[in-house]
């Protein structure tokens, strides 16, 4: 059996060998191909190139036309809903105009105050840090008597009412801060329009105190000043009504507590009251003309 083996194996070990050379000239064959296929590529795209590039020019100008007539019907569009919107403004200036119209009738018809409105003039002051003495919440400002600051003016932040000021040098000015212990001013609920003292307790939370209604202060209610103590002007924003721990009413501050950088002040002459002379000449002058 062995015997017969040997000329199998003789003929295996031939095919085997003519195998392993027909591959190795396929694989040099292919080789070659690779090469040349690679020589043709780079031939046909150095020739291509220049074409599609020539041909390129065109066909962007043909797309950046179609692409400004796209960007023209968005603006007409956007154009025309402009429009509409500028006339309904107008519908709503015209609106708001009689409205104005109407409330200046009514305070001329009833006498109503109008001078205690909210300052239009502001001066731009940085806070220059925070002073030591009696008042434990107080600011100093780069401004003072010079930029035609006076003492009683409000201090507001970007948020709302940060203080007054209580003291004023010819370049520097100390403001007393809504949470400091000495602070008291009038305030009003917007909802409401109850009134009330808002008392700093060196907290970071004021409290509400002498509040006129009681029943009409609720946890939310926006604070504003309301003016009645002729030393702030009406309206100017405080913060929100919130639940004390106590069980009272306390309000949180829109301008925080936290040190502040920028601020303004806002010339405010305070309502200033009659003095003893003049009420007597003005009582005796009705005297006099009594018949």
């Amino acid at each position: 059996m062995r015997g017969r083996e040997r000329p199998n194996g003789g003929i295996t070990r031939f095919a085997l060998l003519v195998t392993i050379l027909l591959s190795s000239l396929l694989i040099s064959l292919q080789r070659g191909a690779e090469r040349q296929s690679s020589f043709l590529e780079t031939s046909t795209q150095e020739t291509v190139a220049p074409l599609v590039t020539a041909l390129a020019v065109p066909l962007r100008y043909v797309e950046g036309i179609f692409s400004d007539i796209k960007d023209r019907r968005t603006a007409f569009a956007d154009n025309k809903e402009l429009l509409n919107e500028v006339a309904m403004l107008r519908e709503r200036q015209a609106r708001y105009d009689n409205l104005a119209m109407k409330v200046a009738r009514y305070e001329a018809i009833l006498g109503v105050d109008t001078e205690t409105e909210i300052p239009l003039r502001k001066i731009a002051a940085r806070a220059i840090g925070e002073t030591d003495g009696p008042f434990v919440r107080s600011l100093l400002l780069n401004v003072g008597t010079d930029d035609d600051v006076k003492i009683g003016n409000p201090v507001m932040s970007t948020n709302g009412l940060v203080g007054h000021v209580i003291n004023a040098g010819p370049r520097t000015a100390r403001v007393l801060r809504l949470s400091d212990l000495n602070s008291r001013i009038a305030v009003t609920s917007v909802r409401s329009g109850a009134t009330a003292i808002l008392a700093g307790d060196n907290t970071p939370l004021p409290k509400l105190s002498f509040m006129s209604q009681r029943e009409n202060w609720i946890a939310g209610d926006r604070v504003i000043s309301s003016g009645d103590d002729g030393f702030l002007p009406r309206g100017l924003q405080v913060g929100h009504v919130v639940n004390g721990e106590n069980g009272g009413l306390r309000v949180r501050l829109s301008s925080g507590s936290a040190q502040l950088d920028w601020v303004w002040v806002s010339p405010y002459h305070k309502i200033k009251a009659p003095s003893d002379g003049e009420l007597t000449s003005a009582q005796q002058s009705e005297i006099g003309e009594t018949p």
